[in-house]
């Protein structure tokens, strides 16, 4: 690979044979004139092209001094060209060297502050009834949620929760991927779950149904992308017939579903959760 100065090396060549070329041609051209001119010419008449050749070498001389400076310092400031190592073809039968041994990778764990909030997390969740009580002892969360940063989150929780697998842990809960293959089946049977066994919610041809009635149209859409459309219109609906209502938490690439027994404002005071996740009435949500 070439140095950063190569460029301005080629730079200082070009007006140093420029200084020559163009600082000969004058002096050639006034020898000839000399040679052959009239005779009587005054003495600055006779020497302007010396003149001019010293001229043109000093302003290609000073420019190939300064492209020169300029790679100087290029160079001095690049690193230094690693020099490849070959090393040997071991013999056959020598003795080998030991491969160095491979550093242990240190698992993230919480803070102590992080612990709190992770036992606050479960207890309130579990409170609100968006846990069942006793799923889970949050230390055993705790490098789940760790992998995820501090601050604890509800999200990071649920995450750790349904990476772990508890039995039990999704009674109440229910999750939606937002950004994979999409089927409205999965979304209705999710809804008709946490309606209770009075509602029914499912999807008939193209259309969402809430206790036999069309609430929504079920449209193709983006593949990968869930379309929170008619999960918004099934909870209107459930909620106009008295179920209990939805509320729902947006995370990474989930949509989590809950029926807490507290208000989502409420539910978020108690979490003290960032902005960017809060539980939200879903048939509140404008879609």
């Amino acid at each position: 690979m070439a140095r950063p100065g190569t460029v301005d090396r080629v730079s200082a060549a070009v007006a140093a044979t420029g200084a020559v070329v163009v600082g000969g041609w004058f002096v050639v051209t006034g020898v000839q004139i000399e040679m052959v001119g009239a005779p009587g010419r005054g003495s600055l008449d006779r020497a302007f092209p010396f003149l001019l050749a010293a001229a043109a070498v000093a302003v290609f001389g000073l420019m190939a001094w300064r492209s020169w400076r300029a790679a100087d310092r290029a160079d001095a400031a690049a690193p230094p060209v690693p020099v490849p190592v070959v090393l040997p073809t071991p013999l056959p039968g020598s003795p080998t060297t030991p491969a160095p041994p491979v550093a242990a990778r240190v698992a993230p764990d919480l803070s102590a502050e992080g612990r709190e909030r992770l036992a606050h997390t479960v207890a309130v969740l579990e409170r609100a009834g968006v846990l069942p009580s006793g799923v889970v002892e949050p230390d055993a969360l705790a490098g789940g949620v760790a992998d995820h940063g501090e601050p604890v989150t509800t999200g990071a929780v649920l995450g750790a929760l349904g990476e772990a697998g508890p039995d039990g842990w999704d009674a109440l809960l229910a999750l939606l991927p937002t950004w994979a293959e999409q089927d409205p089946a999965e979304h209705a049977a999710a809804l008709d779950r946490l309606a209770g066994p009075d509602h029914r919610v499912a999807v008939a041809g193209a259309s969402v149904e809430v206790d036999g009635t069309a609430v929504a149209a079920v449209t193709a859409g983006h593949p990968k992308a869930l379309d929170p459309g008619p999960l918004v219109a099934a909870a209107r609906a459930l909620r106009d017939r008295g179920a209990p209502r939805i509320a729902w938490l947006w995370t990474d690439q989930l949509l989590w579903l809950a029926t807490p027994s507290v208000s989502p404002a409420e539910l978020n005071d108690l979490l003290d959760q960032p902005v960017y996740e809060l539980w939200e009435w879903a048939d509140e949500t404008r879609a």
